[in-house]
């Protein structure tokens, strides 16, 4: 009987250090090594490879609102050519007309808002062809557009970038400007996330001095479904550079895209979604980036939309 209980104790005693080694070994795996944190989407990223987080705000109710300037106006250059290479000009993204089209050539470009509204001759490496995008001035020197006319899922970052702010056909009343760095956010560039397809581009010169840029701002404080929104842009499908608009309702509004039956087309890719605030003026509150049979989308400037233009703008 003792030597029964000697062995009942030796059990109990390899058992409970059993369970002690196991309970060891599980917090070692629990709390040793902390686990690598998820990569931020809205990590901006430039062509020359440079990041930055800097979202605050992610969740404040507050409007966030950069407003805009309308600028001089006076033209200064006016060139009557179309390069070579935009003869045969291609779409990045679909777009549609949404049943009959209704979209109206701008022909007074260089008036507020147009003259802040700049058409994109885009190139890529390891392909001869031109793309063609749309995008908006928000300061002096920088341009909002799509995340996929900065860097495309098939050819990586742009190698240049051509703009023209309020071009007109073959007419270019403020010139042309080159595109000296691109960005983005990682939830495009790396994700390929059409949730966080946006960019912007920054120019070897400021023509928003003269041109004026759009104001952006949030939507956060009261949904923007039914707010009247026009979306204004260069698209391929008509005479190449001259600029088209139309004007509907939000159909519906998304965490991160909001929706509408506006007509657009290839190439509109970037084009601001904006009104007429009457405290702000004209004011963008998505990027225009694609579209289907029933309606097109754009990207929402939800905070950390507005955040990350806001850094671009002070680079």
């Amino acid at each position: 009987m003792t030597k029964m209980r000697v062995v009942s104790r030796f059990r109990k005693k390899c058992f409970a250090g059993f369970m002690i080694l196991c309970l060891a070994t599980a917090a070692a795996v629990s709390f040793g090594t902390p686990a690598e944190a998820a990569e931020n989407p809205q990590t901006s990223v430039s062509n020359t490879g440079k990041e930055a987080e800097v979202s605050n705000n992610q969740t404040s109710k507050a409007e966030l609102v950069s407003d805009p300037y309308e600028g001089t106006g006076k033209t200064s250059k006016t060139l009557h050519e179309l390069i070579e290479s935009e003869k045969n000009i291609k779409s990045l993204k679909p777009s549609s007309v949404i049943g009959s089209d209704e979209r109206v050539r701008i022909s007074g470009t260089t008036s507020f808002p147009y003259r802040a509204t700049v058409q994109l001759s885009i190139k890529y490496p390891n392909t001869s062809s031109t793309y063609g995008c749309t995008g908006f001035l928000v300061n002096p020197n920088t341009v909002v557009t799509a995340g996929h006319c900065v860097y495309s899922q098939d050819h990586g970052w742009a190698s240049s970038i051509t703009a023209a702010p309020g071009r007109n056909g073959s007419s270019y009343p403020y010139g042309t400007y080159s595109g000296t760095m691109f960005y983005s956010v990682k939830g495009w560039t790396e994700s390929k996330d059409t949730n966080y397809d946006y960019g912007a581009i920054k120019l070897n010169g400021s023509p928003g001095n003269t041109v004026g840029w759009y104001g952006y701002r949030t939507t956060n404080s009261s949904s923007p479904v039914g707010l009247s929104t026009s979306v204004t842009g260069f698209p391929c499908d008509k005479t190449f550079g001259t600029m088209w608009s139309d004007t509907k309702p939000i159909r519906s509004a998304e965490t991160y895209k909001l929706t509408y039956t506006t007509d657009t087309y290839g190439c509109q890719s970037g084009s601001p979604v904006y009104r007429n605030y009457s405290d702000t003026g004209q004011t963008a509150i998505a990027i225009h980036t694609n579209g289907g049979s029933s309606y097109n989308l754009g990207t929402r400037v939800t905070n950390d939309v507005f955040n990350n233009i806001q850094y671009w703008a002070k680079q």
